[in-house]
Formats: C-alpha cells, sequence, structure tokens
C-alpha cells in the first residue's frame, strides 16, 4: 500500500466516521428558561434566552433546537406536536409547523415584548404583551392583527377557560377579560393593586391570579368578582397551574425557590421545600397524570409526581458565559467566564468547583504552566496568578485598565499579556513587573500570543492583524495576511506551522511561523471563535451557534461535527488525544471522548544496517477501524504503508528512525520511534586520544572519534582492558615496563576498517636520590644544595619550619636557599615522575650568625657597653693586640657599620645603628672576636 493510497483510504474513512462522532453536553444549560409546554405526555417543549428545548420521552432527556434569530423568548403554546409558537423580545414570534426541526421568525409590528400566547382553536391565537399589546391571528399564527384594550398596562400570563372565555393577568392588579373569544376585552378589577404575573382557571368558573408580593387571588363566578388567598409569603410569584384531571390540585410558584401547593382548590395553600433557590417562571402539569414541570433562572428543570407534593432537580446550570477553558489532563480542568467566573474539575466536568473571583470583569484567558500554577486575565486589566490550583489568588498590575485578552507564558516566571489599544507587556517574574512593549506601534486589539521558542513568535487581533518576531518580543513586524477579518482563535500545529481563525469562517495557516499567511476555504461564514490541533493532522475548530467542525489534513479541509447545541462555542480544549472540551454561552460545557489507538509498544527491526533494503514491524494486531501511518526519515517506504509491517530502502548514512502511529476516526494516537544506525564502509582512524606515558599497575582511558554505528575492537600488550571494548573509548590497566603497543580496529555491518597502533610508555615511580650535598651550617645567606640529576625525574625541594625559601631550581636537581632565621631545619627533597613520588632525601641544616661568623672572646677581655643601648655603645678592646676594624652586621648579614681604629686606640664608640640585634665584630692581626649588640 502506498503513501497516497493510505491517506486516500483514511479520507474516506474520516468522512464515513465523522459523523459518528460528536460532542455530548456536559451538564445542563445556564440559559433562563420562561416557559414550559406539554404537547402529549411525552412531548414538552421549553422556551428561554436564546435557547429552545424540547423532550420526546417525557422529560428525560432535553434536545436543543435551532432559533432562527438569538433572542429572549417568553411565552410558548403548541396546538399540537407540530404546530407552536414562541413570542419574546422586539415583538419576534417563532412559528413552527414541524415540531420544532424549523422555526420560522415572524416580527409583528412593535418592539415591546410579548409576554404570552395561547391557542383557541388551530387557527385562532392571541399574544399579549407590555403596554397592553394584544394581537390575534386567525391563519394559525402566519400573520397578526393589533387589538386594543384601551389600556397601555403591561399584560402578563393569559388562559382560555375554554373556547370563548380567556383572562389575562396585568401588571396592576387588575384582570383582562373575554366573553367572545377575544372579540371583545374588559378590564376587571381585583380589589388590589399588586402586579399580577399569571391566571389559571380550572373550569368556566373557578380561577386563581397570582403575582407580586405573595398575591394569590381566587375567583368563583367566571373572574368577575375576586378574594385574596393568604400565601403564607410575601415573595413574588410567577406561575400557576392545576391537575388536569383532580381539580382540587395545583401548585403556585415563584422566587427564590418558593413553592407553593393546594390540595383543596385553592381554599389553602401549604409551601413546600424544594431543592433550588432559582427563580421559577413557568409550570405545567402533563396531561393525565400527576406529573408536574417548572422551569426558571440558571437553566432549572424541576419535576414532581405527586402533583408538587415534593421536587426533583433535572436539570440546573450556570447562568454565564464561559469564556475559556484549559484542560491539563483528560480530567482536570479550569473554565473561566463571566462576573469573575473561575471553576475547577477533577472529574472530567461531572462537578464543577466554584472558585469565583468577587470581580465584576469577564475573564478571558487562561494559562496554566502547571498543574497548580497559572495565570487568568480578563477586562479592566485583570491578571489574577495562582500556585494552588486557583484555591488563592494574587492579583497583578501589568500596567492598564484595558482588557487583557491573551496570554502566553513559557514557565511559572516569563510571559507576555496582549489586549486592547495594541497593548503587550512582558513579565519576567511571575507577574509582579511587567515591561510594555510596541507592536509594531500599532493600536489594534491584540487578541492572543504565542511563541515557538524563546525568540520567534506572533501576535494577532482585529482587522486581520497580525505581527511576528524574531527576538524574543522586543521588536515586530507586520506578518502577510490576505484577509482583513477580526481573528479570535488559534492553534500550533508543530514547531513551524500555526493556524488562525476569525470571523465570516476566516481560517489562515503559517509553515514559516507566524511570518506569512496563506487563507483556507472551509466553506463557512459563520464566526469561528477558536481552533485546537491534537497533532499536525488532527484538529478542531469552533465558533457561534455550536458550530464544530473536524480536520484530518493540517487544516486543509473540514467537515461539520454535530454537537447538540446552537449555544456560541468559544473555546476548545483538549487535555489528552482522546478527551476534548469545549465552552460556550450560557454555561455550555460539552466534551468529546473517542479512544484513539493506542501508542504502538515496540518496533521489530535491525536498528545497525548499511545501506539497503529492511523490514520493520509492530506487534499490534490489524484492526479494521485501525490503519498504521509510518514514517522513515533517510529511507524510503517501499511497501507496506497502512499495515504493521513496512519494507524500507535506507538512503542516506547517518542517524536514521522509523517512526509508526495508529489512527483511526477518533485520530491518531501516539508515535513509536526506533532510532536506526545507517552505515558505510568504516571510516579511518588517524588518532587515538590519551597519554602516551603511564606508570605501572594504573589506568588510563583511550579515544577516538566516534561513528554511529561503528563497534571498535581494541588490543593491548603488556595490559588488560578494562571496560569499554566495543565503543570509542576504553579504559586500559597496564602490567608490563617498557614500550607497549595499543591498537583499535574499526567494523560496521558494511565491513571492516584499517587497523590503527599507537606506542605506550610503561615506567615505574623514581627511586630515591642521591645525598643532598650542601653547607650544613649557614648564617643567613643563600646556599646551593644538588643530587645528582636523573632524566625523567622532576625534583621537589623543601625546607622545613619556614627557616629559609628556595629561590631558584625548583623541580631541578640542583636548588639555591636563602636562609631566614636562625635554627636547626631540614632540606628535602622528594623525585616525582608520571607513577607519582618515590622516596625522599633530607639534609640537616644549623642556621646561626654568630657560628658562622666566627667564636666568641671572653667578656673580661673585650666590654661592649651600655648593651642593650639606646643607639650609641662603647667597645673596649684593651688587651688585644692589633686591632685592625671593628663591624656592626645585622641579623640578615649585611654590614651596617665599619671603623679602623688608629694605633694605640683601645676604645671606639659605635653610633647611629637602629632598633634591632647585631653582631659586633672585632678583628685583629691574629684572630676575628664577636659579640652580641641589642639596640633598643
Amino acid at each position: 500500500m502506498n503513501r497516497s493510497f493510505f491517506f486516500s483510504l483514511i479520507f474516506v474513512l474520516f468522512h464515513v466516521a465523522v459523523q459518528a462522532q460528536s460532542w455530548k453536553r456536559v451538564g445542563a444549560w445556564g440559559n433562563r428558561l420562561t416557559g414550559i409546554d406539554w404537547v402529549t405526555e411525552q412531548i414538552g417543549f421549553v422556551s428561554g434566552d436564546q435557547i429552545i428545548l424540547k423532550t420526546i420521552d417525557g422529560g428525560l432527556s432535553w434536545t436543543e433546537q435551532l432559533a432562527p434569530v438569538k433572542t429572549h423568548m417568553h411565552g410558548l403554546d403548541f396546538f399540537n406536536e407540530n404546530l407552536g409558537l414562541m413570542v419574546g423580545e422586539n415583538g419576534q414570534v417563532f412559528r413552527t409547523t414541524n415540531g420544532g426541526e424549523t422555526w420560522s421568525l415572524i416580527k409583528l409590528p412593535t418592539d415591546k415584548t410579548l409576554r404570552s400566547v395561547q391557542f383557541l382553536n388551530q387557527t385562532r391565537v392571541y399574544i399579549v404583551g407590555e403596554s397592553g399589546e394584544v394581537y390575534r391571528s386567525t391563519n394559525s399564527g402566519s400573520s397578526w392583527a393589533k387589538q386594543s384594550v384601551g389600556s397601555t398596562v403591561n399584560l402578563n400570563g393569559m388562559h382560555f377557560a375554554n373556547a370563548d372565555t380567556g383572562y389575562v393577568a396585568a401588571a396592576d392588579g387588575r384582570i383582562l377579560r373575554t366573553f367572545n373569544s377575544g372579540n371583545n376585552w374588559a378590564f376587571v378589577n381585583t380589589g388590589q393593586s399588586n402586579g399580577l404575573n399569571d391566571v389559571y382557571f380550572t373550569n368556566a368558573k373557578n380561577g386563581y391570579a397570582i403575582g407580586q408580593l405573595g398575591t394569590i387571588l381566587r375567583s368563583t363566578d367566571a373572574g368577575q368578582t375576586w378574594t385574596q388567598v393568604t400565601s403564607g409569603t410575601e415573595r413574588n410569584l410567577n406561575t400557576v397551574a392545576f391537575n388536569r384531571t383532580n381539580p382540587l390540585l395545583g401548585v403556585v410558584l415563584g422566587d427564590t425557590g418558593t413553592s407553593l401547593r393546594t390540595i383543596n382548590g385553592g381554599t389553602t395553600f401549604d409551601g413546600i421545600n424544594i431543592p433550588t433557590t432559582q427563580t421559577l417562571l413557568s409550570v405545567d402539569f402533563r396531561f393525565t397524570s400527576n406529573i408536574v414541570y417548572a422551569v426558571g433562572t440558571n437553566g432549572v428543570i424541576i419535576s414532581s409526581t405527586n402533583s408538587g407534593g415534593s421536587w426533583t432537580v433535572r436539570l440546573s446550570g450556570f447562568a454565564k458565559d464561559y469564556t475559556a477553558t484549559l484542560f491539563r489532563t483528560g480530567v482536570l480542568g479550569y473554565i473561566i467566564g463571566e462576573d469573575g467566573l473561575v471553576l475547577v474539575t477533577s472529574n472530567g466536568g461531572t462537578s464543577l468547583t466554584d472558585r469565583t473571583r468577587p470581580l465584576s470583569a469577564t475573564f478571558r484567558d487562561i494559562a496554566f504552566t502547571t498543574n497548580a500554577f497559572g495565570y487568568i486575565s480578563g477586562d479592566e486589566g485583570t491578571i489574577l496568578r495562582t500556585s494552588n490550583s486557583g484555591a488563592n489568588w494574587t492579583s497583578l498590575n501589568p500596567g492598564t485598565t484595558d482588557p487583557i485578552l491573551g496570554l502566553f507564558f513559557f514557565n511559572n516566571t516569563n510571559g507576555f499579556a496582549v489586549g486592547n489599544n495594541g497593548f503587550m507587556a512582558r513579565t519576567v517574574d511571575s507577574g509582579v513587573s511587567w515591561q510594555k512593549i510596541s507592536v509594531n506601534n500599532t493600536t489594534r486589539l491584540l487578541r492572543d500570543v504565542h511563541f515557538f521558542d524563546l525568540n520567534e513568535g506572533f501576535v494577532f487581533g482585529e482587522s486581520g492583524f497580525i505581527a511576528w518576531t524574531n527576538d524574543g518580543g522586543l521588536t515586530w513586524q507586520n506578518a502577510v495576511n490576505p484577509i482583513a477579518q477580526n481573528l479570535r482563535g488559534f492553534s500550533v500545529l508543530d514547531t513551524q506551522t500555526a493556524l488562525v481563525v476569525g470571523d465570516n469562517g476566516t481560517v489562515l495557516k503559517s509553515t514559516d511561523r507566524g511570518k506569512s499567511w496563506s487563507a483556507i476555504n472551509i466553506g463557512e461564514t459563520t464566526n469561528l471563535r477558536s481552533a485546537h490541533f491534537l497533532d499536525e493532522s488532527i484538529g478542531f475548530l469552533a465558533g457561534e451557534n455550536g458550530l464544530m467542525m473536524n480536520s484530518r489534513d493540517g487544516g486543509q479541509t473540514w467537515q461539520k461535527m454535530p454537537t447538540g447545541t446552537f449555544q456560541h462555542i468559544n473555546r476548545i480544549s483538549f487535555g489528552d488525544l482522546s478527551s476534548g472540551y469545549a465552552v460556550g454561552d450560557n454555561g455550555t460545557l460539552l466534551n468529546y471522548s473517542c479512544q484513539v489507538p493506542d501508542t504502538p509498544t515496540l518496533i521489530f527491526g535491525e536498528s545497525n544496517v548499511c545501506l539497503g533494503p529492511f523490514e520493520y514491524q509492530i506487534q499490534e494486531p490489524m484492526v479494521a477501524d485501525i490503519a498504521y501511518e509510518w514514517r522513515v526519515d533517510g529511507g524510503t517506504i517501499l511497501s507496506g504503508q497502512g499495515t504493521t509491517k513496512i519494507q524500507v530502502r535506507w538512503d542516506t548514512p547517518g542517524r536514521n528512525a522509523v517512526l509508526v502511529r495508529g489512527t483511526n476516526n477518533c485520530g491518531n494516537g501516539g508515535t513509536q520511534g526506533l532510532e536506526v544506525v545507517v552505515s558505510t564502509l568504516p571510516q579511518s582512524i588517524s588518532q587515538v586520544e590519551g597519554d602516551g606515558v603511564v606508570c605501572i599497575n594504573g589506568s588510563m582511558d583511550y579515544s577516538v572519534n566516534s561513528v554511529p554505528g561503528t563497534i571498535y575492537v581494541w588490543e593491548v600488550t603488556g595490559g588488560t582492558i578494562l571496560q569499554g571494548q566495543g565503543t570509542a573509548s576504553v579504559r586500559v590497566q597496564w602490567n608490563v615496563l617498557a614500550s607497549q603497543n595499543l591498537s583499535v580496529t574499526p567494523s560496521n555491518p558494511c565491513g571492516q576498517g584499517q587497523k590503527f597502533s599507537r606506542t605506550i610508555s610503561v615506567i615505574s615511580p623514581p627511586e630515591k636520590p642521591s645525598d643532598i650535598s650542601g653547607p650544613d651550617r649557614v648564617a643567613l645567606t643563600e646556599e646551593t644544595y644538588t643530587v645528582t640529576a636523573v632524566a625523567g625525574v622532576n625534583f621537589q625541594w623543601s625546607v622545613s619550619g619556614g627557616g629559609g625559601r628556595i629561590v631558584s631550581g625548583q623541580g631541578t636537581n640542583s636548588v639555591k636557599i636563602r636562609w631566614e632565621r636562625e635554627g636547626d631545619f631540614k632540606v628535602t627533597v622528594v623525585p616525582t615522575n608520571s607513577c607519582n613520588a618515590g622516596p625522599s632525601s633530607t639534609f640537616d641544616v644549623n642556621v646561626n650568625i654568630i657560628t658562622s661568623l666566627g667564636k666568641e672572646i671572653n667578656p673580661s677581655r673585650i666590654k661592649l657597653y651600655p648593651n642593650p643601648s639606646n643607639g650609641e655603645t662603647w667597645v673596649d678592646f684593651e688587651g688585644i693586640v692589633g686591632v685592625r676594624s671593628i663591624r656592626a652586621v645585622d641579623m640578615l648579614g649585611k654590614e651596617r657599620l665599619l671603623v679602623l681604629p688608629e694605633e694605640g686606640q683601645t676604645k671606639i664608640r659605635i653610633e647611629g645603628l637602629t632598633q634591632g640585634m647585631y653582631i659586633i665584630s672585632v678583628s685583629s692581626r691574629e684572630q676575628e672576636y664577636s659579640l652580641k649588640l641589642v639596640v633598643k
């Protein structure tokens, strides 16, 4: 199977199977639900804010229907399971003749909100609304005529007791009534002024009206007179209905989960606790049972099987738009939205932990660098940071009050933020400080930013603006972009490729890291808001009215996917290859679960080869809906593409690879790889690194340049290879003295190379040096000490006790030592070579300045006074014949004073000596005498 046929097969499988894939709603809608009407025991409809719901299984499940426009509908009524009407804001009427499969929009000549609609028969229908608006149709709602009721009071709930008699609850506490099928209408005073919201008659005479501040009114004379019934509450009451087969059983529902029930035809009402605090806006009994359903705010749908005696919550959502989401795994994710909304889930959305911030700002983007550490941004310059999965947040100050729409972080500390008016800023300290950056001086709204690496990235925004950088965001250049639509979302396919989506079905693709972009026609004009690619091939995009599309060829072609919703989808995120999530308006959370093939466990085949053909295979069984995509670097697939076994011809030497992944209608599985080293004949070795002179019994490392796929066979004489045989580096222990040989021969699957040899000299540690020669009694002078020179030996000299220092000759067989203080010291010499040190030789030296100058005279014959002195001293040498000179020598042996006495002179004064100790030397014709002198 060749590659082109393989992808043709995948394309066909994709178009067949994609329709079976779907996104399923997690949880309920969050839309405000305003009306419910049962057509049969099993079929019912719900109207609401930008939503229409239908059930065909008695309320066990509900499906969303496509409305002609996004608007808020308030009331609905069906004549049968096909013909129905809904009314709402701005005089808009929706009409269906096929059970809601399609709806048509009829615009009445008013901008008022229409509150209630009711069929009298198949053709005659009435609508009431704000400012006393009343409309009649005599052709099943196809066209309408306005009727005047002589008042501009807001008209709310409407109910016809029979084909002739109808009632409307008015906001001023009155009841509008007709006895002739709506040809004429008249107001009836009820005796109170609280606004009335709904009215219901169980028969021609008995009826009930409910309204503000807990108002309940009852009439037993066809609405002529009304009496007030104690409700036991001051909350607003919004809707009333009675059991169609037992008119003694009725329910009244209202604000904040208020529920009242009567079992005696309205004589008394009991308060019933229900499991919701949502405001309930509409209630309706099924035709011939005790089952009753009610709807309200936050998408709540509740039901009772005992005519309101107890209630069960069927559905309940969040009445806020979800603007973005980020899933870190298949089940762990974050959702943000309006009014500081932050939700966290650890079970794929089955339950949501509310970590909403006390802010009115809408959050726009989210970026987590770990499962716990992340950032969110939004309106009014808001950026928050968490390090514990959103349990706590730190407010940051990016330096703007404009909305921050996009975030990108390389790691916990280093990231970018973009927003309105061309705002871009960078932080390198986890958002503590921000540096503003000009994006080519633009003032356009910047939607988001992404970096491929530390240097290259792109930013995009309104009117098709895209800019790129290659210096880490310091400077930006405008990119080439053929479409000037507002851009809203992006995804990265690989290290070079990205895709951006926007209004009117805009899809742009770049293969050069954002420098230039080309347009892709997807056949849609819907505004797109998000894109997400799992790899270089499999991707999704989403947009308004529940649009979801899928691509399997890197975004070149797209196919629609069912989502079961018509709410706007704002962001897609995949936690892994098989689990995706999408969020949107009115609390929409969708899940996509489709099991992609497992990563192949292992590729079998030769990994060290020569140029030519070889086979590779995996052990996975060949399953009908899984094809295997192979890729080879450095070679050509000759056969087997799409199967579990291929034949490859290797064309290029070096480190190459065989890669394979499974693919099915859900997407691509993980990739398994095998590195294959492809060789030619071994290269010649020109050098072996390592010491050429080594010590006996020591070890040394030797190496050659390593070539992938090559085996190196080492040989030695006089030694042992300790480790590394077969590799480019070995360790050798040398056991025999004298010159030895080290050789290495390269080989690979293509053959054996030429042997390379090198001579190694193995030596032993040096022997003990000869005796040290030199003076053993010295003054404070420089003296030379010597041992016999030996070739290849380095001599290290030292003096004990700090008595002297080596002036020159260190490392040789002869050194000069300057003696610096008196005492007994040792001169030591240690022989060293590459085998370390040998045994040392020592020599004892006495340093004594007096001994070196001569013997000390008997004090009785020479006198030295005063001693110690302050610098003036007399030398009396009476009795010494022939004194020629008197010298003063300091402790360093330097002569400081010389006096030549005259003939016959026997006493001399010495002066001018500085503080210290001196040797006073008296020289005669026969002998030299010395005495110590201390000068203070």
